[in-house]
């Protein structure tokens, strides 16, 4: 079974990080498998797609503290100073593919995705990933310096990515995309883009096996 990483980029209490990814996380895999889980949902998985939260291991990494070694200069995983980081990398190896979902604040995206990066390098070699992004303008500006460090930086070969505009009821107001049962109806007009995107990136994953 292939493994597909969704990273929350946002750690932040009370925001729509985990509402959303609990919404991609559905829609994702039955597109990926090709499928309704309504309708088949003892038929067996091609792809599994994995949660990463920001707060739970083996994400939280923390600010970078070695620097002996930059990650560029370090093949072998157990020459990470961290068993965090060791573990991270493992992680990060055995996942045949990426989504990215993150926020746009303050016109970037957030330092403890820019970390989850930078503490590796060699392991997101080549990986194929889907940027999702989301915000009062969808995160456009966040998405380009994303493509810029996973596409550039890591040749991270991209599918095309998504921006998901939320009204200020969801950026500055009380709502919040919930993490489970009844999603918001505006959320339906992404589906077609999410299902092409999903597309790209599974053939990406497939042409490289």
């Amino acid at each position: 079974m292939s493994k597909i990483a969704l990273l929350i980029g946002s750690s932040r209490n009370g925001g729509n990080g985990a509402g959303l990814g609990s919404w991609l996380t559905v829609i994702v895999s039955a597109r990926l498998n090709g499928r309704s889980t309504a309708v088949h949902p003892n038929a067996a998985k091609k792809y599994e797609v994995v949660t990463v939260d920001p707060a739970v291991p083996p994400h939280p990494l923390g600010p970078i503290l070695d620097g002996a070694r930059v990650p560029a200069q370090i093949r072998d995983p157990a020459l990470y100073a961290s068993p965090a980081i060791q573990e991270w990398s493992r992680f990060v190896t055995s996942c045949d593919g990426f989504i990215v979902l993150s926020p746009e604040y303050n016109g970037s995206y957030p330092g403890e995705l820019k970390n989850a990066f930078d503490h590796l390098f060699w392991e997101w070699r080549n990986k194929p990933a889907l940027i999702v992004t989301y915000g009062g303008g969808g995160g456009t500006r966040c998405a380009a310096q994303l493509k810029d460090l996973l596409g550039r930086a890591f040749k991270m070969s991209l599918a095309t990515s998504v921006g998901i505009s939320l009204s200020k009821e969801y950026t500055d107001g009380q709502q919040r995309v919930p993490m489970g049962g009844h999603f918001p109806d505006f959320l339906s007009a992404y589906v077609p883009q999410i299902y092409e995107a999903v597309d790209e990136l599974k053939n990406i994953i497939e042409n490289r096996k």
